[in-house]
């Protein structure tokens, strides 16, 4: 009985209270943003919804996440056939670079067609 309940303990300890301090640090920072903004209209300052601090959303990240997948995946295969030709021991370590290398190299691809197709969206003057 006293065996199983450490393993128990351990995973609310270790996974279950940052989640629920994260969470409630979230609840508090909310809440708090929301009474700024009840004393400011009650002080009569008009309050603009549009918020520019808050992050717009890119019209491109369908583009962007899937060239990033195809990336970590091409990477990946790169490290699994140059991990067969050479057996060595950091074999593992090579895949993980290898994946980390194509998901860079396709985040600067996916820079560059973003920033082509945002020049040919501005109407010319």
């Amino acid at each position: 009985m006293n065996g199983t309940l450490i393993p128990i303990f351990g995973i609310i300890f270790v996974i279950g209270l940052p989640i629920i301090g994260s969470l409630l640090f979230v609840h508090k920072l909310a809440e708090g943003k929301h009474k700024e903004r009840l004393a400011m209209i009650e002080k009569g300052i008009i309050v603009d919804d549009s918020d520019k601090s808050e992050r717009r959303a890119s019209k491109y990240n369908a583009l962007r996440n899937g060239l990033v997948m195809i990336g970590l995946a091409i990477g990946a295969l790169a490290g699994i056939v140059v991990n067969s030709f050479c057996n060595t021991w950091e074999g593992e370590f090579l895949i993980f670079v290898m994946a980390v290398l194509g998901g860079g190299i396709a985040f600067v691809i996916y820079f560059f067609i973003a920033r082509k197709m945002q020049k040919e969206e501005k109407p010319l003057e």
